[in-house]
C-alpha cells in the first residue's frame, strides 16, 4: 500500500499514464446524507474503491457536509493520480491498495466507511471475509455504507489489470439477513444498505454468489419476496 496524498497534499508525482481513471457507482449515494444524524459534527469518512471519487465530490459539494473529512483508498493506481480530485482537495488522504491491507485500528477510526460497488469485483471468499473485517474494525458509533448489484450484474474488464470485472452477486435475501438500518434500491437493482455495528453477529448470513445465471429477473424476484421496496430515489428506514 502507498500514499499517493497525505492531508491535501499530493505525495507523489503524478502518474499520466495511458490508463484511464475508472470507476463510478449506480449506487444511491444520496444514503451518505442519512449515514450520520448529526451534519455539523466533525464526520471522518472512508471511501474504499473511491474510483472517479464522485461520492467525494458529493460529499464535498453539499453545504452541510463540505466539512466533513474524506479518505479514499483504490486498487487501480491511475485513480490515485487522479490531479483533479488533488487540485479540489477532495480526498485528505489517498492510498494506492486494498482496504484489506488498512489496519484494524484505522478503519476503526472513521465514522463511515463506503464500500460502493466494489465488493462484487471480489470473489466469494475474498467478498465475505472483507465484509466481516470491515463489520469487526467498525468503532461502536460507525456504519458500514454498502452497494453492490443485488443480481449477478455482467461487467468485463475495461483494460487489463482494472479489477473492474464483477465476479460475484448478491441477493437481496443476503443483505437483509445482515440487519441493515435503511436502504434504498436504484436502476438496474443496485442496493445501497447502511449498516452498524450490531449487524456483525450476523455476518454468517452474507452469502454472495459467483453463478453467472444469477439474472437481473432472479433479483428481483427475491426483492420482491423479501417484501423490499424497489422505487428508485426512495429510502427505507428499518429502525
Amino acid at each position: 500500500m502507498k500514499q499517493t496524498v497525505n492531508n491535501y497534499v499530493p505525495q507523489v508525482v503524478a502518474n499520466h499514464s495511458n490508463d484511464q481513471v475508472l470507476g463510478d457507482s449506480a449506487s444511491p449515494k444520496n444514503l451518505i446524507f442519512h449515514a450520520v444524524a448529526n451534519h455539523e459534527k466533525a464526520v471522518s469518512v472512508l471511501d474504499v474503491g473511491f474510483g472517479a471519487g464522485n461520492l467525494g465530490k458529493l460529499i464535498k459539494s453539499n453545504p452541510s457536509t463540505q466539512h466533513w473529512q474524506v479518505d479514499g483508498i483504490d486498487g487501480w493506481e491511475a485513480n490515485c493520480h487522479n490531479s483533479t480530485l488533488y487540485e479540489e482537495k477532495t480526498y485528505r488522504h489517498i492510498w494506492h491498495g486494498l482496504a484489506q491491507e488498512l489496519a484494524a485500528e484505522q478503519l476503526h477510526s472513521y465514522d463511515v466507511i463506503c464500500l460502493l460497488d466494489v465488493i462484487e469485483h471480489l470473489d466469494v471468499n475474498t467478498s465475505i471475509s472483507l465484509f466481516r473485517f470491515l463489520l469487526e474494525s467498525l468503532s461502536s458509533t460507525g456504519v458500514l455504507f454498502i452497494s453492490t448489484p443485488l443480481w449477478f450484474y455482467p461487467q468485463d474488464s475495461v483494460q487489463s489489470g482494472d479489477l473492474e470485472e464483477h465476479l460475484i452477486g448478491v441477493p437481496a435475501s443476503s443483505m437483509m439477513a445482515l440487519i441493515p438500518r435503511m436502504y434504498s434500491i436504484n436502476q438496474p437493482l443496485i442496493g445501497g444498505f447502511i449498516f452498524g455495528k450490531e449487524s456483525l453477529p450476523y455476518a454468517d448470513f452474507f452469502h454472495p454468489t459467483a453463478n453467472k445465471a444469477f439474472s437481473y429477473d432472479m433479483g428481483l424476484s427475491i426483492v420482491q419476496a423479501t417484501g423490499m421496496r424497489y422505487e428508485p430515489g426512495v429510502l427505507v428506514k428499518l429502525r
